[in-house]
């Protein structure tokens, strides 16, 4: 935790948190939220919850996370007094990097909407592509959507409860977040 505290040394690291029920294994990663969100307002800690009932809803745990992630930018920009906005800085970059796409982002993460507030919102994206090319669609603004948040926010700690419970769509974001360069 002290290494990813150091903004200079951004890394990636998975870690796991394995036991049996009622262990303590969500108070352990809890009080590291603590600590994380206290970094001089620069950490993020941020937190999704699969569950049993839930797997027919692909992506909840990922939503909940960058939701929770969005109402930590919109408290932080109701912070500043520099003038700037953390929310038009965020959206910019966003909207720069996936024109378009960004639609796709918000239809994961309904919070966003509250950030990119933009007087020309971006069309939606055509509904006529494969589904592949949606996928691919999909990944690439979630990876974007990931580096634009950690360049702001240093750690970014997602962290994911009852992993059992996930669908095989979250897992394989969850592996192409931890695996992006």
């Amino acid at each position: 935790l002290g290494r990813a505290m150091q903004p200079e040394k951004q890394t990636k690291e998975v870690v796991m948190i394995s036991g049996y029920s009622g262990t303590g294994k969500s108070s352990l990663a809890f009080n590291l939220k603590e600590i994380v969100n206290s970094a001089k307002g620069l950490g993020a800690f941020v937190t999704g919850k699969f569950g049993q009932y839930q797997s027919g809803e692909p992506l909840s745990a990922i939503s909940q996370a960058f939701g929770e992630l969005c109402h930590k930018i919109l408290s932080s920009n109701a912070n500043k007094k520099d003038g700037s906005s953390l929310c038009d800085e965020i959206e910019e970059a966003l909207l720069s990097e996936l024109q378009n796409e960004v639609s796709l982002l918000i239809t994961i993460i309904p919070d966003l909407a509250e950030i990119i507030t933009s007087k020309n919102p971006p069309t939606k994206t055509s509904n006529k592509t494969t589904s592949g090319a949606r996928q691919t669609g999909m990944n690439y603004a979630l990876r974007v959507f990931t580096r634009v948040m950690s360049s702001y926010f240093s750690p970014l700690v997602l962290f994911f409860d009852d992993l059992q419970w996930a669908d095989v769509l979250s897992l394989e974001i969850i592996e192409l977040l931890i695996l992006d360069s």
